[in-house]
């Protein structure tokens, strides 16, 4: 072999090994171009999973007080403070006739308020953008008042009403 054969093949040699260093590098950038378009796309499923989640969160509000709205429906309508205190005391023998469903009916009612709290403690302040935080204070205020038998029925109803008639859901 002569030294200018050698030299030759070690350039090609070289020049190959060059070759493949430059593809390696394309291959390279290749790779980190995707994996950028896949962080975004990562990044982009998780901000629509969050707004997915808050809706369902609200939803889950307003199906709450859908539910409260039916148990106040289904409370008697001449329920007063006398009524609220029979049943209070608990004591079978001193409830009027009718006062038992009424008492299931209280205990519905316990159980929906509990759902609807639940429902707006999981909101965790989605809602103060809305007028939503002073409504809940004053049905609040009106349901422990009904619970007890100062307030009347429609009273109640009409707050839940108020609180129906906001879109909050998909704001």
């Amino acid at each position: 072999m002569t030294v200018d054969y050698i030299a030759y093949e070690t350039l090609l040699a070289t020049r190959y090994s060059a070759d493949w260093v430059k593809y390696g590098a394309i291959a390279a950038w290749i790779a980190a171009g995707a994996s950028l378009l896949t962080l975004f796309a990562a990044a982009s499923a998780l901000n629509t999973w969050k707004k997915q989640e808050k809706t369902k969160i609200r939803s889950e509000f307003k199906r709450s007080l859908l539910a409260l709205d039916y148990a106040v429906h289904m409370m008697p309508d001449d329920w007063g403070i006398m009524m609220a205190q029979r049943i209070r005391l608990g004591n079978r023998d001193l409830l009027m006739p009718g006062e038992n469903e009424a008492s299931m009916g209280l205990s519905e009612l316990k159980k929906c308020w509990h759902n609807a709290i639940s429902a707006w403690v999981m909101c965790e302040g989605q809602l103060k953008k809305t007028n939503l935080t002073k409504q809940w204070n004053e049905l609040s205020e009106i349901y422990a008042d009904f619970i007890q038998g100062r307030a009347k029925k429609i009273k109640i109803l009409n707050k839940l009403a108020e609180r129906h008639s906001v879109e909050f859901i998909f704001h």
